[in-house]
């Protein structure tokens, strides 16, 4: 069989300049016989259609675009969502901050016969440099990533698909693609990392999106979760992820009259806690949680008085009810259709179609 490439790169809310700057450096390496296709996974509407309008200045991009706006950054559904219906015989996973090396297409052809999983090391660009408009090698970077960095790989597309693509547990950054690494060593099959070759180059940009002064649902907690979760995974068993599941499937809404529920609590842990408990008695609803700061919790007088009785009320911060409410959704709902709002510093909101 003839190698041919599918090229899949995420995206959410990437600085247009970044993505017009990476884009350019990969459509002109494309053929008849490799395919680009990058996943927006819930920019805000106005970017999605500037995106679609910067894309259509390139040949042979495909979009797909994901209305995930109030969800969790999820990079395995994106990859998951191309992967299952890839009939390429290489299946290769970017970020959308690179600037790739006008030769890498022609250069990597040689190693795609050999029916291995390839991984490239990436050199970081300083802030600014990729503003100078400098050619691929007079670009200055600053460090370059180990064997431990695993984020651009190139797959044969049916040994991956074998495994079952990538996790779709992994939700906000951190280790899916390490993950699908140790899965398909486990499987028995080979992967190298190409260490002594520079073919991309990482465009700097600040990681405001990774905290909750993001507009988006940021859970600090999930990055640790994901973490210890990887940790499992190289210690244990497992080949085959997201089993029984159906991968690379975006939930939709429900239809609007299916029937709603309303849960309203205060920030207490065992209000919260047994609000998101409760709520596996409402699948195939529209369920509408909100989370307020409870009245009483700067109320000093109160205070004392609970001191004195010898009673307590066990207030939490906004912050951890974010971080419990997220860590539900992917736990308990991940398929399901949400939308999640951190209000403030005293409101959470959460639409969910409970399936």
């Amino acid at each position: 069989m003839s190698s041919s490439l599918t090229i899949v790169i995420p995206n959410r809310n990437r600085d247009l300049s970044t993505v017009r700057r990476s884009i350019a450096s990969i459509v002109s390496q494309l053929d008849d016989v490799s395919r680009l296709v990058v996943v927006d996974y819930g920019s805000e509407p106005s970017y999605q259609i500037a995106l679609s309008n910067l894309l259509k200045t390139f040949d042979n991009v495909v979009l797909f675009l994901c209305a995930t706006q109030g969800q969790l950054w999820n990079k395995s559904r994106c990859i998951n969502m191309v992967l299952k219906s890839c009939t390429t015989s290489h299946f290769m996973v970017s970020d959308m901050d690179m600037i790739w090396h006008p030769n890498f297409s022609q250069e990597v052809t040689s190693l795609l016969k050999q029916e291995k999983t390839i991984y490239f090391p990436v050199g970081f660009m300083p802030e600014g440099e990729s503003e100078k408009n400098k050619s691929f090698n007079e670009i200055v970077i600053k460090g370059v990533s180990g064997v431990e960095a695993t984020g651009i790989t190139i797959f044969p597309t049916e040994h991956v698909k074998s495994i079952g693509g990538f996790d779709e547990f992994y939700h906000g950054w951190g280790g899916e693609d390490t993950d699908v690494h140790l899965r398909l060593q486990r499987a028995g099959f080979d992967v190298e990392f190409i260490k002594d070759s520079m073919y991309f180059k990482h465009q700097w940009h600040s990681k405001m999106y990774r905290s909750v002064k993001s507009k988006y649902p940021f859970a600090e907690t999930l990055e640790l979760i994901n973490g210890q979760y990887l940790n499992r995974v190289k210690k244990g068993i497992a080949v085959k992820a997201n089993h029984l599941r159906d991968v690379g499937v975006v939930p939709i809404p429900y239809d609007v009259n299916m029937p709603e529920a309303s849960i309203d609590v205060y920030t207490t842990r065992d209000q919260v806690l047994s609000a998101l408990y409760y709520m596996d008695n409402y699948r195939e609803h529209r369920i509408f949680l909100t989370v307020r700061q409870h009245p009483e919790r700067n109320d000093v007088l109160k205070m004392i008085k609970r001191k004195v009785k010898n009673k307590s009320i066990n207030f939490i911060s906004i912050l951890e009810v974010n971080n419990i409410v997220l860590e539900w959704i992917v736990f308990k709902a991940r398929n399901s259709y949400y939308d999640y709002k951190l209000i403030g510093e005293h409101t959470v909101a959460l639409e969910l179609h409970y399936r």
